[in-house]
């Protein structure tokens, strides 16, 4: 009975979940001027559907390939940053057993106190003062960028 239950619970929250994930695919089929804030949550009609020709536009005048390419590389770069640091981190923390390893430990869990936001604020402002978020698609403003992501991830940034 109670599984049951669950089961409706859990399907109606799923749908939840998932539907303004829908309600984005379903948009992108329109063309760009059907959206109006009484047509967001109608399906597209022979007059607005645009098909996949959205999609081609974005692939090929929008420079989709580039971006996936270069958010790849910072994404890819930046875990691997991210686990050699911590992971050395932690070994540190757990190893040494002195009055440094116990201040930095009370550091890290006090920063999982502090909200994301108020992480990347600070952080972002750091890196417009750095020339750290140069915007181009020049490899040396995707590497420049690649310091900034492992800070705002970890939990001792």
């Amino acid at each position: 009975m109670w599984d049951n239950i669950l089961t409706v619970i859990m399907t109606l929250l799923s749908l939840l979940w998932i539907y303004p994930i829908v309600l984005i695919l379903l948009n992108s089929l329109k063309i760009e001027g059907s959206f109006t804030t009484s047509t967001v949550f109608k399906l597209p009609t022979a007059e607005t559907f645009a098909g996949l020709s959205n999609y081609v536009y974005g692939v090929t005048k929008m420079g989709f390939l580039s971006s996936l390419g270069y958010s790849l590389v910072i994404t890819v770069t930046s875990v691997a940053l991210i686990l050699l640091c911590c992971s050395m981190t932690g070994w540190y923390l757990t190893r040494v057993n002195n009055k440094l390893s116990k201040f930095m430990n009370l550091l890290i869990v006090f920063s999982m106190v502090v909200t994301f936001q108020m992480v990347m604020f600070t952080l972002s402002k750091t890196a417009d003062q750095l020339n750290l978020n140069t915007r181009g698609t020049s490899a040396s403003s995707i590497w420049a960028s690649v310091p900034v992501w492992p800070c705002s991830c970890s939990p001792a940034s």
